[in-house]
């Protein structure tokens, strides 16, 4: 060790004094260090960026944290050179006609230690030339190591690496080693030169399409030469990035592959900020990608797609153009990891750029997106993660949030979709929109559910709702605007354009009730005796068409349902005894609300008085009373349809006239009458639906939420240092604790049953399941809860739980 010192002191004396004599051109030698000595390899440089397009100063630091282990200074005393693409060389038999690599003998490693490992030394042996085809085995032994160098290389290997160069160098089975040690040439040069003008922008953008190329062949081989080389491609747009902005603007450039390093990002990023420019969707996108504050959950990692894409959609919907991040004072700075052991890293500082990147609040709101889309995406997740599943399903569009589906291209890419809207096309063109349920349901690709009773249950009424609206059309019945609800032997008619562009915003109007009633009425006037009058089908759409208060999209869909009412048997269940129970007043609002529709086209027919009496007699009032009440509704000029109020009379001049002329505020009812109005015919006239089988089964799973706690509520580990009657499990706050022992108290729960006591405790499902399974992890090891289209209590654990504290 003293005369290793006593050397290294010799070596820098020579060197100073060399300098003191200004002798610029001497070089030091290089010894080889003991393995007990570790220098210090970090060489700083600070320079004007010539290529950089803010202008200003930065600076950057190659270092080495790894032993070079080098070699004797070689023989070949030729100062290596960098060969550029269209200039060849001939070596021990050989003829390069491409450049693109260092040729020489004396080429130190840019961290001041060693011999380039790229450089061809054309002194050292190498085995004879062999022509590399497309389908030869190429030679490699154990030299051709983790750090692969030219100068260590063996003979054969060297006379390997020679005849690959010699090639097109695209051969699929090249060992990795030999690619990057070609791949390390270019990193140098790059590197070497990033802060002057040697490198041209021609030759720049060889280098850069020539790794593109490597990448293309040998990226998909080898993970690891991916990562480098994606990761040095995009380090090539940061250095000279007006170059790249201007060939990406031309086309004339590939983005560079993508790369699980953040260098463009940052760069990005810093840029927005300092410009004070709002953060696009896209760049808060990865800004959630590559922070440390955020890992994605089963929905983002097993639907990236759908969720890349709803997360723009509800950042858009928050923040419009986006949100503006104040420049902070901590400056940006790129760090290069190289292949190379001549570099190894690189480290950028750009002192004119803010690094955002480091900021916390900013990611936070990005985070709450993030989180929405989790619960969104919840259930559509859980579909695609079952056997046989595919996101072509029917049932699996039907479970995209609709705010997803109405902006993106599922609906048009969707075979069956696409088939479903020809089928409905053409129902609506040649038979009015009049199908079946039946017909309806087989577009589902499940069978229709065998129950006992006709009428479809709530969901299997939303499942087909849900299918014609992603179609772009309209269904009556529609349960949530027709108050009933579809028959599995029964008819629908479907309608162009539905109920609006996004269904949930449809909010129907007091007319749209006030006439959907006078449709079911006039309806059963229609078809009492049997068979519908063209004239009376007629007469009601001119009342509902001529209803200034309602909506195209309102029409639309009375209409639709005029047409299934008038195919559909009328249901009067209840309705006698309903009336029965009714006062005077009321019974006489019916009866002239009934006469008012029927005359509404004007006249009066023997046939069309008889039909009323039958109703009159199925509805339970006096059918001796049509006559009469024709009479005074005739003699009118107006009726006044308040509850309260008795008809006016007309004067008898014209009392001898049997014409009657319909009033298009016959059926306006006033403001103050308008809730007592519709109240009434909505309690009278609902369609009393048997509840289905499905129902009764999603009933009675809902009601277990509202069951006492079991015998294993005893079993819980309680905090008895809580106050009031409140029972706090350990390592559950409150809100949790309560969710948990009201679980246990059953063993499988509907999801919908444990949403609400989610949302009654302020809690979101997802998150609380996890909280309580984490609790139970650290605890026993185990986690308590299954959660899949149930949620399933382990009551194993449970009693773990509870030994845990006994």
């Amino acid at each position: 060790m003293k005369n290793f010192i006593a050397d290294v002191k010799a070596l820098f004396r020579q060197k100073y004094d060399a300098d003191a004599q200004g002798n610029k051109t001497t070089k030091p030698a290089f010894i080889d260090l003991p393995p007990d000595i570790k220098p210090d390899n970090r060489h700083r440089v600070s320079q004007s960026s010539q290529n950089d397009d803010t202008d200003d100063f930065a600076s950057f630091i190659i270092s080495s944290g790894k032993s070079n282990n080098a070699s004797g200074v070689s023989a070949n005393k030729q100062l290596g050179r960098w060969f550029k693409e269209n200039e060849a060389f001939n070596i021990k038999g050989r003829s390069i006609e491409r450049g693109f690599h260092y040729v020489g003998g004396q080429l130190t490693m840019l961290t001041g230690f060693g011999i380039e490992p790229s450089l061809v030394d054309d002194s050292l042996p190498a085995s004879s030339p062999n022509v590399i085809h497309s389908i030869s085995p190429i030679y490699h032994d154990e030299s051709l190591g983790y750090w692969p160098s030219y100068e260590r290389l063996s003979v054969k290997c060297r006379g390997t690496y020679l005849d690959w160069l010699a090639s097109n160098r695209a051969h699929p089975s090249t060992p990795i080693g030999y690619v990057f040690i070609y791949f390390g040439g270019f990193e140098r040069r790059i590197i070497e030169h990033i802060n002057d003008d040697v490198v041209s922008d021609a030759e720049f953008m060889a280098i850069y399409e020539e790794v593109t190329r490597l990448n293309r062949i040998y990226g998909s081989q080898s993970a690891s030469f991916d990562s480098y080389s994606a990761h040095f491609l995009a380090f090539m747009t940061l250095i000279r990035s007006l170059l790249f902005e201007d060939k990406a603007q031309t086309g004339d450039l590939l983005p560079p592959p993508f790369t699980s390093q953040n260098l463009k990002f940052k760069m990005h990023l810093a840029k927005t900020v300092a410009l004070q420019l709002p953060i696009p969707a896209s760049l808060a996108w990865e800004w959630l990608v590559y922070s440390n504050e955020y890992n994605f959950k089963t929905p983002a990692k097993r639907c990236e797609a759908v969720f890349k894409s709803l997360f723009a959609i509800l950042y858009q919907d928050i923040y419009q153009n986006g949100f503006v991040v104040s420049a902070n004072k901590t400056r940006l700075k790129l760090s290069y990891n190289a292949a190379s052991r001549s570099i190894v890293s690189v480290e950028l500082t750009l002192d004119d750029l803010p690094d955002p990147s480091i900021l916390r609040a900013p990611v936070k709101k990005i985070i709450t997106i993030a989180e929405q889309c989790n619960d969104a995406l919840d259930a559509y997740s859980r579909y695609l993660g079952k056997e046989d599943s595919s996101a072509d399903d029917i049932a699996a569009i039907m479970l995209l949030p609709k705010t997803l589906i109405y902006q993106q291209d599922y609906l048009n890419d969707n075979p069956t979709i696409r088939k479903f809207k020809t089928w409905a096309q053409s129902i609506i063109k040649n038979n009015e929109g009049l199908t079946t349920t039946k017909e309806l349901w087989a577009y589902l690709d499940e069978p229709l559910p065998q129950t006992s009773s006709k009428t479809l249950s709530k969901k299997q009424n939303e499942l087909i709702i849900h299918l014609v609206e992603l179609a772009g059309f309209g269904i009556a019945p529609d349960q949530r605007y027709h108050q009933t609800r579809l028959q599995s032997d029964g008819y629908a008619v479907l309608f162009a354009g539905g109920h609006g562009a996004h269904c949930e915003d449809f909010e129907p109007s007091s007319s749209f009730y006030q006439v959907s009633l006078a449709m079911r009425l006039g309806a059963m006037v229609a078809t009492i005796n049997g068979y519908v009058d063209k004239r009376e089908v007629d007469t009601l759409l001119t009342l509902l068409n001529q209803d200034s208060q309602l909506t195209t999209i309102e029409k639309g869909s009375l209409t639709a349902y005029l047409l299934w009412q008038l195919n559909t048997p009328a249901n009067m269940a209840g309705l006698k005894a309903t009336l029965a129970d009714l006062d005077d007043q009321y019974i006489g609002f019916i009866s002239r609300f009934i006469i008012t529709v029927a005359l509404a086209n004007g006249s009066i027919e023997p046939s069309q008085i008889k039909q009323i009496e039958k109703l009159y007699q199925a509805l339970g009032l006096d059918r001796t009373m049509v006559t009469s009440d024709i009479h005074q509704l005739t003699t009118n000029k107006k009726v006044n349809m308040g509850i309260n109020n008795a008809p006016e009379t007309k004067d008898n001049s014209d009392k001898n006239s049997r014409s009657f002329s319909f009033d298009a505020e016959l059926l306006a009812l006033h403001e103050r009458e308008t809730a007592v109005a519709k109240a009434m015919l909505s309690k009278i006239f609902a369609v009393e639906d048997e509840e289905s089988e499905d129902d009764i089964k999603e009933s009675v799973l809902l009601k277990i939420s509202s069951k006492t706690v079991t015998e294993h509520q005893s079993n819980v580990p309680v905090n008895n240092h809580s106050s009031g009657n409140e029972v706090i499990i350990n390592g559950l706050d409150s809100s949790h604790s309560q969710l948990y022992q009201e679980l246990i108290s059953a063993e499988v729960w509907q999801r919908e049953a444990v949403n609400e006591l989610c949302e009654s405790l302020n809690l979101m499902i997802n998150g609380a399941i996890e909280t309580i399974n984490d609790w139970a992890y650290d605890k026993v090891d185990a986690p308590v809860l299954e959660d899949d289209d149930e949620v399933v209590v382990d009551f194993e654990i449970v009693d773990e739980l509870k030994a845990l504290n006994s």
